[in-house]
């Protein structure tokens, strides 16, 4: 299966439903998934931050990353998260991934002891670029994660030596973001946007798609957000009005940024609602909420 031609709307970042014993509940995950291609949304990305990649078990990441795949059976595009701590690790399973069909690989820069240089990160893709001829190595800055930002040059660099053609920014950084995308594409770069509060403004800024969290619970204001680009009528303000209120109801309404949305999954009857360990479950002030929120 060849990397996605043109990648670009509303990719889904995957809330992974996980049972008391942290391994991937199958059904409710392809339900999810179903879920979400019908409503329209142009893909899914599985295994990162939201999908809680890094936090499970090896053999549970090699059966989220199965699932998923034979899932979407080919339904618009599909991501998969390579993160990990050493660059050896992260080319294993950008490895184990192309062996599985993927071809849309979104990757970190290592954590834990971080990489923070520019020819750190350059090393990096480049050695996951190696993995196969048609892999689509997608470069992530997420620095509240992994402590350490992907300069500008760098990905200009990467692009400009054809390295890669996609990246996903995370950071929130809306100056960050503009000049990724205008230095950036001017060596052939496109941008997905990842932080919602600032959606509207990225997407004016030029970001080709947007990955949010919860989409997993709404879909529509995302997907009705990229059918008003270029309009003038108001609609990218009012959706984005309806996005923040989902990230207030759901991301910030617990000290866990996760446990608020995966309790809202749960309660749309997808999964027991709960993170991988040792992440904390909603509250029950945090719960009710939700619960207050989803009824409105």
């Amino acid at each position: 299966m060849p990397a996605t031609a043109e990648l670009s709307g509303i990719v889904v970042p995957l809330l992974t439903p996980t049972d008391a014993e942290d391994r991937v509940d199958e059904p409710a995950l392809v339900r999810s998934i179903d879920r979400l291609i019908g409503a329209g949304v142009q893909g899914i990305f599985v295994g990162g931050s939201a999908g809680e990649g890094p936090l499970l078990a090896d053999r549970e990441w090699d059966r989220l990353m199965e699932i998923a795949f034979d899932a979407t059976r080919g339904r618009g595009i599909l991501m998969a998260g390579a993160q990990d701590t050493s660059t050896r690790r992260v080319v294993a399973k950008a490895r184990r991934l192309y062996g599985l069909g993927y071809r849309d690989i979104v990757v970190t820069p290592t954590y834990y002891v971080r990489s923070s240089t520019d020819d750190e990160h350059l090393r990096l893709f480049e050695s996951c670029r190696e993995v196969g001829d048609e892999i689509n190595i997608i470069p992530y800055n997420i620095p509240q994660v992994v402590g350490s930002v992907i300069a500008v040059e760098t990905f200009a660099k990467l692009a400009r030596e054809g390295a890669v053609r996609y990246c996903k920014e995370s950071s929130g950084d809306l100056e960050y973001l503009a000049r990724l995308v205008h230095e950036g594409g001017a060596d052939g770069l496109k941008v997905f946007a990842g932080e919602e509060r600032n959606a509207a403004e990225a997407l004016r800024i030029g970001a080709v798609g947007l990955v949010p969290v919860c989409a997993n619970i709404e879909p529509k204001p995302y997907l009705e957000m990229m059918e008003a680009v270029g309009r003038e009528d108001g609609a990218l303000e009012r959706h984005q009005e309806r996005i923040r209120a989902l990230v207030a109801a759901l991301v910030l309404s617990g000290p866990c940024w996760l446990s608020g949305p995966k309790y809202a999954l749960g309660r749309l009857g997808i999964g027991p609602g709960t993170p991988v360990a040792p992440l904390p479950r909603a509250d029950d002030e945090q719960a009710a909420r939700i619960d207050r929120f989803l009824m409105g």
